[in-house]
């Protein structure tokens, strides 16, 4: 009989018992729909619709009941939900938790999350209503709850702090009453305050053991060690309690730097329940600590395969591929975070710095702006906005930004070395100097310091300084690439080929993928007049080392520059199906294809397997670029040439190609100052020819 609505409402409570919200939700509408005068029916139809955000429809709902019963607390309370915009409250604090374990640093900013959900402009309306459920029945707790989340939304704390007290004294026990005060107080910086209401929760939970988890997680959070080891202990000893339990005191052995017996403790979990996510995502974070990030990265896909809904295991994804550069994939894992949990400030910064990385300056701010709404005084998100800022010449607002930052961050060193590049932006190369000098101060291993002052250095003929500089940051760190070629850079500007040459080595050593270092290297070789000795020392490395990615790749290029076009292009092509992932042959051999007629699919493929390795390469964005150009895709083209031009703007050639594209695309204002751009750079580069007639057709 499917007009049975008692049948269908049962199913529907079924579906909900098992987190089935999807079928919940039609099911729920079914049997509202046949029961028109169940206010029960009518009241759960609308809390789905509201979690679905259909607030016009659980109002619907809403009203229905409260026509069957005026005097229903909790039809006037979803009605009330429905004008404010809002989810009930135990959806809401789940939301918070959730958001706080994704970064518990940031964890007082979440009294900010006010106005999140009130875009609806109905707050009079919502708050009467909320209050006329508490006067309709003063001893309702449902009632005080929604009224006290309302005001929470709202950024009234002391009022919620109120209406949370108040439902809890009319039931002291009450369980949501009691994780509601606790998560008020971890969101608004007064954590030692909640412990009172943790305790409540576990010392009433009974059978339930996640409560006495939830008690051990405050303890570690607020560095009660052992207090928290001693509630795993416990809870570890009973059936539910094992898998939970046993992964937080693995967690505190690693911590401890008991590896051994963390990984074991870890690995009897998963041997009783392979498809633990928890378990999963903390083996993923000792594996990523130790450096192993491949099996972190399947470790952390196994949790989120384990669990979908689970916005922390699709969180810890996303980061391990952005630690690989794998960025379009760590895009869609930040989204569906967003999508799981739309508070989840962690993800939006993540998914601005991706966006700033590929040259979406306007996505960038966008997003970072959308986290300092719900997190007005994240330091992430607001350097992240003025490197959009300063990106898209926005330089009085991106120093609003910055003192707002040294205000509130005066010993930061990221602080000090963005103002710095803000304010080489402006010209001021003495305040730049002094702030690049106070980043390095407060951190002596920060690169954006040293990088800084070594470029002022450069610029003003101190070439010994800036190499004393780096040679001293060397000494403490020889293994980091982006140092090497600094490095490289220096000694090159002293005249020292040999020592840039021994650097540049060594950064392909450390890091293959680096298209900055290859292409250094080649044009050292090349000015030395090395290139058959350098062939013939490559070469014999590739024999010794047949899968030296590396090796392979300096010949290809060395050729390439021989003119020996042919052979270089089938060395990439060895190289790529040696390696596929091969950032360096994937983006030189994209060029080729596109230079030559070749298969321009095939090129496009190729250059967007090196843009996910080498998202900062300006030559990788202008290799993109050429392809989209030469496969008739303007409007692509221009964006991936502007961000080209945003990494490396002293560069005529990203000019001249960004100036191409513009008039292909019929948008002559901005060809024109781009064309003019590369010109005024260097008036006899290879295109000037090109772009003066170009200018001339365009009237420049």
């Amino acid at each position: 009989d499917e007009k049975f609505g008692e049948a269908r409402f049962k199913l529907a409570e079924a579906y909900a018992r098992v987190n089935d919200l999807r079928n919940a939700y039609r099911e729920y509408i079914r049997a509202a729909d046949l029961l028109p005068n169940d206010i029960t029916a009518q009241v759960r139809a609308g809390t789905m619709l509201l979690l679905a955000r259909q607030f016009e429809d659980a109002r619907a709902r809403a009203d229905k009941a409260i026509a069957i019963d005026p005097k229903n607390v909790d039809a006037q309370v979803l009605r009330a939900n429905a004008l404010a915009g809002l989810k009930d409250l135990d959806g809401a604090v789940r939301e918070i938790e959730e958001a706080i374990q994704l970064d518990p640093k940031q964890a007082g900013s979440y009294a900010n999350l006010g106005a999140l959900e009130l875009a609806r402009g109905n707050r009079e309306e919502a708050e009467s209503a909320f209050r006329k459920a508490v006067e309709t029945d003063p001893s309702s707790v449902n009632a005080h709850l929604a009224l006290a989340n309302y005001l929470w939304s709202s950024g009234r704390q002391g009022e919620a702090e109120a209406s949370l007290k108040q439902a809890l004294s009319l039931e002291p026990k009450n369980a949501l009453a009691n994780r509601a005060l606790a998560t008020f107080y971890m969101a608004s910086n007064r954590a030692a305050e909640a412990e009172t209401y943790f305790k409540a929760l576990a010392d009433n939970s009974g059978a339930d053991i996640g409560p006495k988890i939830t008690l051990g997680d405050y303890y570690l959070a607020v560095n009660k060690t052992s207090d928290a080891a001693r509630v795993f202990e416990g809870a570890a000893a009973t059936q539910d309690g094992f898998g939970p339990a046993k992964t937080r005191l693995a967690a505190i052995r690693f911590s401890n730097n008991q590896k051994k017996e963390a990984y074991a403790t870890i690995d009897e979990v998963l041997g009783k329940n392979p498809k633990d996510p928890n378990a999963l995502m903390m083996k993923a974070r000792f594996l990523t600590s130790d450096q192993k990030l491949e099996d972190a990265l399947d470790q952390a896909r196994a949790a989120a395969a384990a669990d979908p809904n689970s916005a922390g295991a699709h969180y810890l994804v996303g980061t391990l591929l952005a630690a690989q550069n794998q960025n379009d994939e760590a895009t869609k894992a930040f989204q569906e975070v967003l999508k799981l949990n739309p508070r989840a400030v962690p993800a939006q910064i993540q998914l601005s710095r991706l966006s700033l990385q590929r040259g979406d300056v306007a996505d960038s701010a966008k997003l970072a702006q959308e986290a300092l709404a719900a997190q007005p005084n994240n330091p992430v998100a607001q350097l992240i906005l003025a490197r959009a800022l300063i990106a898209r010449g926005e330089l009085n607002r991106a120093e609003s930004e910055m003192q707002a930052m040294l205000s509130r961050y005066p010993n930061a060193a990221p602080v000090h070395s963005q103002l710095g590049t803000l304010q080489v932006a402006k010209g001021e190369f003495a305040k730049a100097r002094a702030s690049f000098d106070k980043a390095l101060q407060l951190d002596p291993n920060s690169f954006e310091g040293l990088a800084g002052l070594v470029t002022l250095d450069m610029a003003a003929g101190k070439v010994a300084e800036a190499r004393a500089r780096v040679t001293g940051q060397l000494a403490r760190n020889p293994n980091n690439a982006s140092l090497l070629i600094l490095a490289a850079r220096v000694a090159a500007g002293a005249r020292d080929l040999t020592a840039a040459e021994q650097h540049l080595r060594k950064a392909i050593e450390v890091e293959p993928n680096d298209l900055r270092a290859y292409g250094m290297l080649g044009q050292l070789y090349l000015v030395q007049q090395k290139l058959d000795p350098a062939v013939a020392e490559f070469e014999a490395i590739a024999k010794r080392q047949p899968n030296s990615v590396s090796a392979h790749t300096m010949v290809a290029m060395i050729k390439q520059a021989q003119g020996k076009a042919d052979e270089a292009r089938q060395r990439y092509e060895q190289i790529v199906q040696l390696d596929p992932r091969a950032a360096v042959a994937s983006n030189n051999l994209a060029w080729m294809y596109a230079e030559s007629g070749g298969n321009l699919d095939v090129a496009l493929q190729l250059a967007n397997v090196a843009k996910e390795q080498l998202p900062e390469s300006p030559e990788v964005a202008d290799t993109v670029g050429w392809v989209y150009f030469k496969k008739g895709m303007f409007p692509q083209a221009i964006s991936s040439f502007e961000l080209a031009v945003e990494k490396d703007p002293r560069n005529p050639e990203y000019h001249f190609r960004l100036g191409q594209a513009a008039v292909k695309s019929g948008d002559w204002e901005r060809a024109r100052r781009a064309l003019q751009e590369a010109l005024k750079l260097r008036p006899d580069f290879a295109g000037a020819g090109e772009a003066k007639k170009l200018l001339s057709q365009i009237g420049g």
